[in-house]
């Protein structure tokens, strides 16, 4: 999501609390004006305005700082603050897992199988793409950070805080689109030894670079 009215970017990892996010900076049933929404894109072209400067193009679905610094340019892209949150892939597993939005998986696999089939970091999305990690949305093609921030799922609302110092947004995050098993079942209750082996090895990269260990 761009925001004209904010001057930012919103890149929008999977079950990381993007919905929450998206509806604070402006998300409705009917766009507003100056958000430039790249979900089911790929039927509408957007206008981008600012500062006297009219861009049209086709956003994918799938939008990466790298993409959109290309598109828009590096001066209007370095004007924008840039940001989005990951998640500990442990957790997040069990939450693509349990979704009840986009690709449901829970009553195709059980958590196992679900575990085995996972390969990439939105692979139960509608759009999916080829992204393995969490960080490769937010890095260039040579593996460089091009964002600003990156919050942590695991303490977004003192992510948000900074965030909306940041863009002078006097709103609380509400917690929308959450998944019942948070008030059910811990995430680590999911695993046991074999499946929690799997996906340190499948999410080794986000484990490392954003030192998440399996029960933080």
């Amino acid at each position: 999501m761009i925001s004209l009215k904010h001057k930012c970017i919103f890149i929008e990892v999977p079950k990381t609390g993007s919905t929450s996010v998206r509806n604070i900076i402006g998300l409705s049933p009917k766009p507003h004006l100056d958000i430039i929404e790249y979900r089911d894109i790929m039927q509408h072209h957007f206008p981008l305005h600012f500062r006297g400067y009219s861009y049209i193009n086709k956003i994918y679905n799938i939008v990466t700082p790298s993409f959109l610094k290309a598109k828009i340019g590096e001066e209007l892209f370095n004007s924008f603050f840039k940001f989005g949150f990951v998640r500990n892939p442990w957790s997040r597993t069990v939450s693509l897992y349990l979704r009840n939005e986009a690709i449901q998986m829970k009553n195709k696999f059980t958590f196992e199988e679900f575990v085995n089939w996972i390969q990439n970091s939105s692979d139960t999305c509608i759009h999916s793409s080829t992204k393995k990690n969490q960080l490769d949305w937010f890095t260039d093609e040579n593996g460089d950070i091009l964002v600003d921030y990156i919050g942590r799922f695991e303490k977004i609302n003192k992510s948000w805080n900074y965030i909306a110092n940041k863009l002078s947004i006097n709103h609380n995050l509400p917690h929308i689109n959450s998944n019942d098993f948070i008030s059910r079942r811990h995430y680590t209750e999911y695993y046991n030894s074999t499946t929690k082996d799997i996906i340190n090895k499948k999410f080794i990269t986000d484990i490392n670079y954003f030192k998440y260990e399996f029960e933080s």
